[in-house]
């Protein structure tokens, strides 16, 4: 039961409850950023969390759970469209593990040697850094075949090995049934080959209507001009290619090449998802995130077509959430770049609609996942540099603020796995101090707090406190009296003279930067530690411990503030907050109210002469 309740070190239990309980694929990998393991589920949540809670007792699981830093997924509509999307990555990746745990046998590929003269379409399992072009994995052999029957049907390309070719005296069978130009014994054109050759690549990915329509044009310019043999066997293509194309078996999102965009905005950030489907199979799905402080939806959108098709291909359909800016243009403009028709359609309903609904639910969990990874490896590489037994998922910082020794007061922020939970931020009054004294502040303000964390069990993994070697000190004696040695303490503060002793880690042979850098304080260490500043681990700090200024300081003008009223209008009887603004809102200011006239405060705001007379009483005095 203990095992079950186990955290993983870097995926954590509510990333494993976020998970949707959709099918989809799932990819896993190591602290280096590479896919180890690739798997599909029914259900994502179900699936994935059976690693993590031990359910699945094979031995090479729980080898693989432990080299697991980093958690995607992608979803998809059904469990079918998991599977050749698993076949997809697994073909792509080559996760070590997989062929562990799943049959090795690959997937098909097609290889296309284009170096060579007369290339060919070859059947083989493993893709080879040999400069050939290669087009799958195909995870259906049936659907495979299907397509090269069409082209072998359609495209008189050579089957023959190179061994073949190179000694061959006539024609042979292929050649007599119009399946094969006959390039090793006749004069065939070259131009004309590299024709074939490319329609046979967009036949197999499933863009034969750009295929026909090529065919059609080649059959009427033959007709013109009175190749009446070359026309006819076109026309028999022709023919054949139609009649294989509309009995082509499809995954329900059609034939014809699709992008589907889906867009999930939060706050400044905004995640793209776009799914591709080729064939009718829905290949791996790509995200991006992007800033979008500055951009409405509609504007963020097309702009990011915009630049996403200046490198990628662009296919026969492209189907958004929601129209953008000059659509028709766009049509235009991408039709004469690909060479064929481009449409833009904005689906209501059907297999387009769902596709559409499938790369927003993506985009969504993209945003999750990708929003954490930087700070997951801040908050390892924060583990690394303290030399901590754990990742400190839970981080609050201690701050005291005041104003020339008066309205003293603490604050107190909590982070967890690198990002702010407000509910959990605190403030503290210090009415009872008369002299400015930050590490009296400090001790009053943690034992205050670590107190109610002992109560409450909340009790963070760090704690950062503002200030050197004296607030540091100060904070230790306070966890002393409430609760021992726990939690870690560390204080960070800026180096004020250039001649103090400290450790530099990352770049020892690097000169010492005459800009004041950030040290890092131990409980039991003299010497401060000195972090790169580009390191990960120190930009975390300083952004925990820039939140815990910005809420003291805020807290504080608030204070300062109150009393300044306080000291003023509020202390005149008489003078309510109704009133209080009423003159505020009428003179500007206090000042202004002081330099005005009893008459003036009477006939401007309404006050009765005694009051106006005892108001302006207290504020000259």
């Amino acid at each position: 039961m203990s095992a079950e309740k186990e955290e993983h070190p870097h995926i954590s239990n509510e990333r494993l409850k976020s998970l949707p309980a959709l099918p989809g694929v799932y990819l896993m990998k190591d602290k280096s950023g590479e896919v180890i393991y690739v798997g599909k589920a029914k259900s994502l949540r179900a699936r994935v969390r059976s690693y993590f809670s031990f359910s699945d007792t094979r031995p090479s699981v729980r080898f693989i759970v432990k080299k697991i830093v980093t958690l995607e997924t992608l979803i998809t509509e059904d469990e079918r469209q998991a599977l050749v999307l698993e076949a997809d990555l697994i073909g792509r990746y080559q996760p070590r593990y997989n062929i562990q745990l799943k049959d090795d046998r690959s997937h098909l590929l097609v290889k296309i040697n284009l170096d060579h003269k007369w290339p060919r379409l070859e059947l083989v399992r493993k893709r080879k850094d040999d400069g050939a072009k290669y087009l799958g994995p195909f995870a259906f052999s049936q659907e495979l075949k299907t397509l090269l029957e069409i082209v072998r049907s359609t495209l008189p390309l050579r089957t023959c090995s190179d061994k073949v070719i190179y000694n061959r005296v006539r024609p042979c069978l292929e050649h007599q049934i119009k399946r094969c130009a006959a390039p090793c014994c006749l004069d065939v054109d070259h131009g004309q080959y590299q024709v074939w050759l490319k329609q046979a690549i967009r036949i197999l990915e499933g863009k034969s209507k750009d295929v026909l329509k090529s065919l059609e044009q080649d059959m009427e310019k033959a007709s013109s001009e009175m190749r009446f043999e070359d026309a006819a066997t076109t026309r028999d293509r022709i023919e054949i290619l139609k009649r294989s194309w509309v009995e082509r078996p499809s995954s329900g999102y059609g034939r014809e090449s699709q992008d589907a965009f889906g867009l999930f905005v939060e706050d400044d950030k905004a995640e793209i998802s776009v799914l591709k489907v080729r064939g009718g199979r829905l290949v791996e799905p790509t995200s991006y995130s992007l800033d979008c402080s500055f951009l409405e939806q509609e504007e963020l959108l097309a702009s990011f077509v915009s630049r996403f098709y200046e490198v990628e291909e662009l296919p026969s359909e492209i189907l958004l959430p929601f129209p953008i800016e000059d659509m028709e243009i766009r049509e235009e403009l991408y039709s004469d770049k690909s060479g064929g028709k481009v449409v833009i359609n904005i689906p209501q309903r059907g297999s387009k609609a769902r596709l559409t609904r499938l790369a927003a639910v993506n985009a969504e969990e993209s945003a999750q996942v990708g929003s954490d990874a930087p700070l997951l490896q801040a908050l390892e590489d924060l583990q690394e540099k303290l030399g901590l037994e754990q990742l400190p998922r839970t981080i609050e910082c201690i701050d005291i603020s005041h104003f020339q020794g008066g309205q003293t007061v603490g604050s107190v922020v909590f982070f967890k796995d690198g990002k702010p939970f407000k509910d959990n931020y605190r403030r503290f009054h210090l009415e009872h101090q008369s002299t400015p004294d930050d590490f009296a502040s400090m001790k009053d303000v943690v034992r205050r707090h670590l107190k109610r964390g002992v109560e409450e069990n909340t009790l963070p993994d760090l704690i950062v406190v503002d200030g050197g070697k004296g607030q540091l000190s100060s904070a230790v004696e306070a966890r002393a009296e409430v609760s021992g040695s726990q939690p870690l303490m560390i204080g960070l503060a800026k180096r004020r003279t250039m001649t103090m002793p400290y450790r530099v880690v990352e770049a020892p042979g690097r000169k010492r930067n005459p800009v004041k850098p950030e040290r890092i304080f131990f409980e039991n260490e003299k010497a401060p530690l000195v972090l790169n500043p580009s390191s990960k681990a120190l930009h975390l700090l300083e952004r925990i411990r820039d939140e815990a200024h910005r809420f003291a300081i805020t807290f504080h003008r608030k204070k300062r503030s109150s009393a300044q009223f306080k000291s003023s209008l509020d202390l005149v009887k008489g003078i309510g907050p109704k009133r209080r603004q009423e003159l505020l809102r009428e003179f500007g200011s206090v000042a202004a109210i002081r330099e005005a006239t009893v008459e003036d405060v009477v006939q401007r705001v309404g006050l009765s002469r005694s009051l106006a007379e005892r108001l302006l009483a207290v504020l000259k005095a």
